[in-house]
C-alpha cells in the first residue's frame, strides 16, 4: 500500500483561524477539501454543514482580539448538490442560465489568450443566507464537459491544476478581507478539477459510511494525494481524518463490527506513518460521528444548512437542536486537530 504523508484550528471562540502555506497568497486561510470517490456518503452534507457551522464561530486574531469567521464554500461537484442545498431551484436555474458558476472560470481559462485577464470569481460569488458569513461559488452540470478539455490545457506559466488557485489569489470577501476558511466540496473522482482543490488545500477530510465496504476506496484517495505531492512540491495537503457520516444509531452491533474494520485500516496507516514520517499526529478517524437524521433532509429541502433551519413545530426544533450538536462537536474536533498539528 502506497501511503502518503499525513499531518492535523478550533471553537465558539477559537485559537487562530489557521495559516496556509507560506508561499501561497490567500492570506491566513484554512483550506479544507471534502472528498470521497463514492457517492451517497454524506460528502456534500458534511461540507455544507461544516462550512455553515464554522461561519457562526468567532476566532482569535493575531492581536488576541476575536473576529467572526468568514467562510467560502466552493462547489466543485458537477452534481451541484451543495449549491442546490443553499439556493432554491429558481435561484440556481437563473445562476446556471447566465453562466454565473465555476464552469465559467474553467471555460474562460481554456479559451482566453495570454493577454486577457483571468476570470474574476467575485462575478459569480453569492451569499445565500442573509446574516451568515458564508459565501458560495456555485457549480454546474456543465463542469462534466470541462474535465476532458483540461487534459489538453497548457500555458507556459500555469498548469491545469493551478487554475483555481490563480483565481482565488485575487478573491477577497465582500468586506475586502481574506476568508478565514475555504471549504471545497469535491467531485467523486480524482480528475483535474479535484486536483485543483487538493493542490491548494491544507487538509482533506473523507466522509464515509460506516459499513462493510466503504474503507476499501480510501487507499486510492491516499495514493492519489501522495502522487500529487511527489509531483508538485508546493502541495502540502494532509489527511485530517475519516468521518463516519449517515450513521444509523440503531445498528449498534453492525456499527461496532464495521468500526473495528476501519480501526484496523487506521492502525495500518499509523504504522506506516511512524516508520516513514513522524508520530504524534492523532487518530485517523474522527471521534465525532454524524447520525442519519430526517431533520437534515428537511433542512436541505428548505435550502438551508441545519444551523440555519428554524422550523415552527416544537418537535422539529428539538430535533434540530439535538443534531446540530453533532456538527458543533465535529467542527470543534476539526479545529482542535488543526491546532494540534501546527504544534
Amino acid at each position: 500500500m502506497d501511503w502518503y504523508n499525513l499531518q492535523d484550528n478550533n471553537s465558539q471562540t477559537t485559537p487562530s483561524a489557521g495559516t496556509l502555506k507560506d508561499n501561497m497568497k490567500i492570506g491566513n486561510t484554512t483550506v479544507i477539501s471534502f472528498i470521497n470517490l463514492k457517492g451517497g456518503v454524506g460528502k456534500t452534507t458534511s461540507a455544507v454543514n461544516v462550512a455553515a457551522t464554522l461561519a457562526r464561530r468567532d476566532f482569535k486574531s493575531g492581536d488576541k482580539s476575536t473576529k467572526p469567521a468568514s467562510v467560502l464554500l466552493i462547489d466543485l461537484d458537477p452534481q451541484s448538490n451543495a449549491s442546490l442545498t443553499l439556493l432554491n431551484k429558481k435561484q440556481y436555474e437563473e445562476i446556471d442560465r447566465t453562466n454565473k458558476t465555476l464552469y465559467q472560470l474553467f471555460d474562460n481559462e481554456i479559451s482566453r489568450d495570454d493577454d486577457s485577464e483571468t476570470f474574476d470569481l467575485g462575478d459569480i460569488r453569492v451569499t445565500p443566507i442573509e446574516g451568515l458569513n458564508l459565501d458560495l461559488l456555485p457549480s454546474s452540470l456543465k463542469l462534466i464537459d470541462i474535465q476532458d478539455k483540461l487534459v489538453g490545457y497548457h500555458r507556459y506559466y500555469l498548469s491545469a491544476t493551478d487554475i483555481l488557485f490563480n483565481a482565488l489569489n485575487k478573491l477577497k470577501n465582500p468586506e475586502g478581507k481574506a476568508y478565514t476558511h475555504i471549504i471545497f466540496d469535491c467531485p467523486p473522482s480524482l480528475g483535474l478539477i479535484t486536483l485543483n482543490a487538493l493542490s491548494l488545500s491544507r487538509y482533506f477530510i473523507v466522509p464515509t459510511l460506516l459499513d462493510a465496504y466503504s474503507h476499501w476506496g480510501l487507499d486510492k484517495i491516499v495514493e492519489c494525494v501522495n502522487r500529487l505531492k511527489r509531483c508538485k512540491a508546493s502541495c502540502e495537503v494532509e489527511l485530517l481524518g475519516v468521518l463516519y457520516s449517515k450513521v444509523d444509531p440503531r445498528s449498534t452491533i453492525e456499527n461496532y463490527k464495521w468500526d473495528i474494520e476501519f480501526q484496523k485500516w487506521g492502525t495500518e496507516f499509523d504504522e506506516w506513518l511512524s516508520k516513514n514520517i513522524r508520530t504524534g499526529k492523532g487518530a485517523i478517524i474522527f471521534k465525532s460521528r454524524i447520525n442519519s437524521a430526517d431533520i437534515i433532509r428537511k433542512a436541505e429541502a428548505d435550502n438551508r444548512p441545519l444551523i440555519e433551519y428554524h422550523p415552527s413545530a416544537s418537535n422539529l426544533r428539538s430535533e434540530q437542536k439535538k443534531h446540530q450538536v453533532e456538527w458543533e462537536e465535529l467542527v470543534t474536533e476539526i479545529l482542535e486537530r488543526i491546532e494540534y498539528r501546527r504544534k
